[in-house]
């Protein structure tokens, strides 16, 4: 036997023979991980454009993601400056001190940030009126370790910025059926600022670009007119000593969210929006019998692949085999993973290429997960889940894997 029982979460569905299932059957999951709003300004016309009086205010905020207007910086440290410093979330679920290897565990201390009034603010010498405008909106990444992954940046730590940063546009009292219907339509992405840049500011560029390409592709290809700014411009800028004030800040830390109740707030996520489907589902396997280790017994890959070759053979899906690897362009894998209907692949970074999957319109798209024996992870899960892909674990828990 092949693959023995495997499990979605708690559900238990085999794949080979029943691969084919899901050309017909869905599994709807109803899990949310919606991010927190602290802001009271949703219950009021929210001033996007960071052309306020000044005070800041939280937009949104889910533990580790938070989007502020009006933030002010200065030497290192944020200054949140507030008549209603209750509104704010505890700061050590909006960053740490951000730890590399070597200094675990994560902290927070107010030389990180400070929720001040006008009062104080002055009394500290910060000159609110002239401080210089970062105009437009910003995201930071607060993390000096995995960014160089590209699951850990994009799929954690970006799509967990972009959820928060989208729920801007939620309104939390319309029907479930507006949000998703908002959350479907063309012009939501239109309705945001766009984002001007993005900063890694504890980072040189070698330490964000990982070795297949893929972090600095997403960057370029997803948002062609941002910046990328890195520890030399953010030294750069403290050196200045002058107080700079953010239109619209959203700060991504890891270990705040992980210490959070929902570490990886990312719900539903609308990158692009969803295709018509093939006339044919397109299922690609994911080889990874090139890597170095996680790959499948010689034995187990070529029946999994005579398996899927099996439902192109019946006429019901058209699939393809493919092992991605530096000969081939960013271009052409995003190609492949476009049209992908049903994703196959043993656990690993190349999963996070799911994002580039446009849900089925017929509601058969699904990621089928390899773990290895004794090992169960969400990563990928919550990556699905966030597309609003079905996700599907074989193995993993269950020891019997082979």
């Amino acid at each position: 036997m092949l693959l023995s029982t495997p499990s979605k979460k708690r559900y238990g569905f085999g794949l080979l023979g029943l691969v084919g299932l899901v050309l017909t059957v869905k599994y709807t999951n109803t899990t949310s991980f919606l991010p927190t709003t602290i802001c009271a300004s949703r219950q009021a016309p929210h001033n996007i454009d960071g052309r306020g009086t000044g005070e800041t205010t939280v937009v949104s905020h889910a533990p580790g993601f938070t989007l502020f207007e009006n933030a002010y910086w200065k030497n290192y440290t944020w200054y949140f400056v507030t008549s209603r410093p209750w509104a704010f979330p505890e700061l050590s679920m909006v960053m740490t001190n951000a730890p590399g290897y070597d200094d675990w565990p994560p902290e927070f201390h107010d030389g990180l940030a400070r929720v001040l009034s006008l009062s104080e603010a002055e009394h500290l010498g910060l000159n609110l009126k002239d401080a210089e405008v970062v105009k437009g909106s910003t995201f930071i990444f607060n993390d000096k370790t995995f960014l160089d992954h590209f699951y850990h940046l994009v799929g954690e730590m970006f799509l967990g910025a972009w959820r928060v940063y989208t729920s801007v546009l939620v309104n939390p009292f319309e029907s479930t059926s507006q949000k998703t219907m908002h959350a479907n339509s063309k012009s939501v992405l239109d309705q945001l600022p766009n984002v001007e840049r993005f900063i890694f500011h504890h980072a040189p560029p070698d330490k964000v670009f990982d070795h297949g390409q893929l972090n600095q592709y997403f960057f370029d290809k997803v948002f062609p007119g941002s910046t990328l700014e890195f520890l030399d411009e953010w030294e750069a800028r403290a050196d200045t000593l002058k107080t700079f004030r953010f239109d619209m800040v959203l700060i991504a830390d890891r270990w705040s969210g992980h210490m959070g109740n929902s570490p990886k707030p990312i719900g539903s996520v609308s990158l692009k929006d969803p295709s018509h489907a093939h006339s044919k589902p397109v299922i690609t396997y994911l080889s990874r019998q090139e890597a170095v280790f996680r790959t499948l017994s010689d034995e187990a890959h070529e029946a999994l692949s005579l398996g899927l070759k099996s439902l192109e053979d019946e006429g019901l899906a058209e699939v393809n085999i493919e092992t991605f690897t530096d000969a081939l362009s960013k271009d052409e894998q995003v190609a492949k993973l476009s049209r992908t209907t049903i994703l196959v692949g043993v656990h690993g970074n190349g999963l996070t290429n799911l994002i580039w999957m446009t849900p089925d319109a017929y509601g058969r798209s699904a990621v089928y997960e390899i773990q290895q024996p004794g090992m169960f992870t969400e990563d990928y899960a919550i990556l699905s889940e966030a597309l609003g892909i079905d996700h599907w674990v074989i193995g993993g828990r269950n020891e019997n894997l082979e």
